[in-house]
């Protein structure tokens, strides 16, 4: 199997994509990041009530990709990434098709009530197909969305008896992890996750649509760490060759010291990546587990 092309893409993401290349064409409408001046007094909490987890505890798991990875597991277009070995158990999105999400978790042997809180990037429908279904299993836990989220998708999560957070400025998840808060776009506004650890922070991006560069740099200035590891969707799909390059020569002047591409990064985006950061590529996809032994 192999990674979706970039032909297969435009046409699975049909309006979602061509709404990416509008931002392009307007790149004021695409800057997202410094439409929200950060608090200086909301971050001084942050870091206060907050604590870096132990880098050896912890286990990212790719649920959901339409990049292969593992063959018994069945690939689709959209994301989902399960984080272990913080003071909570946190799944990242879930994925575009309801029962394919569950089956991939079956076959990973991950327990929905193993699930403490249910984190969702933005509400493209890649990202959020499996919430209802996991929700009616896994049911009173907190669901973690940007602020903007539609009325109607807040209302059939509490029906499930689910708590909503809602999130604008930069918060606390959990003991071991933040939100960036609510960054605009164009496309899709979206909030990525940061996990604090002692080597570094961990950014999972969903689709990364306020500009992979942009969610760097602002977790950067929340956290005043050096990002240990990016993972997940980097929206590279419809940038060119140079553009690619130049974004990821971009991640690694800003310290990022690994990468790990997936989902909307595309197939040129993988290449280019793991020729510029050689060892510290990590190779993502469906059914893929992250941990200690990939970061050198």
């Amino acid at each position: 199997m192999k990674p979706i092309t970039r032909r297969e893409a435009i046409i699975k993401g049909g309006r979602l994509l061509l709404g990416t290349a509008t931002c392009s064409l307007f790149p004021g409408l695409a800057s997202g990041c410094s439409n929200q001046e950060l608090d200086p007094d909301i971050i001084a909490r942050l870091i206060q009530n907050t604590e870096n987890a132990d880098i050896r505890n912890i286990k990212l798991t790719v649920v959901y990709d339409n990049v292969p990875y593992r063959k018994e597991l069945r690939k689709d277009w959209g994301f989902s990434c399960l984080v272990e070995g913080l003071d909570k158990t946190i799944l990242f999105d879930t994925g575009r098709y309801d029962n394919l999400f569950m089956s991939n978790l079956s076959g990973l042997k991950i327990y929905p009530h193993r699930i403490d809180e249910l984190f969702i990037s933005h509400d493209h429908p890649d990202h959020i197909g499996g919430a209802m279904k996991f929700l009616g299993i896994r049911n009173g836990i907190n669901v973690s969305l940007v602020k903007s989220f539609p009325s109607g998708f807040k209302k059939e999560v509490k029906k499930t008896g689910a708590n909503v957070t809602e999130v604008y400025q930069p918060s606390i998840v959990s003991k071991n992890c933040l939100s960036t808060g609510e960054l605009k776009n164009f496309v899709k506004n979206e909030h990525s996750l940061v996990v604090l650890t002692n080597k570094g922070s961990i950014i999972l991006t969903g689709c990364a649509h306020p500009n992979v560069i942009e969610i760097v740099k602002r977790t950067k200035m929340i956290t005043n760490k050096e990002v240990l590891l990016l993972v997940g969707g980097f929206h590279l799909l419809m940038d060119s060759g140079s553009s690619i390059r130049r974004k990821a020569l971009q991640l690694k002047e800003l310290g990022v010291r690994h990468v790990a591409p997936s989902h909307c990064s595309g197939e040129e985006a993988l290449k280019i990546f793991a020729e510029i950061y050689g060892d510290r590529f990590i190779k993502s996809g469906v059914g893929r587990i992250i941990n200690t032994n990939d970061f050198s």
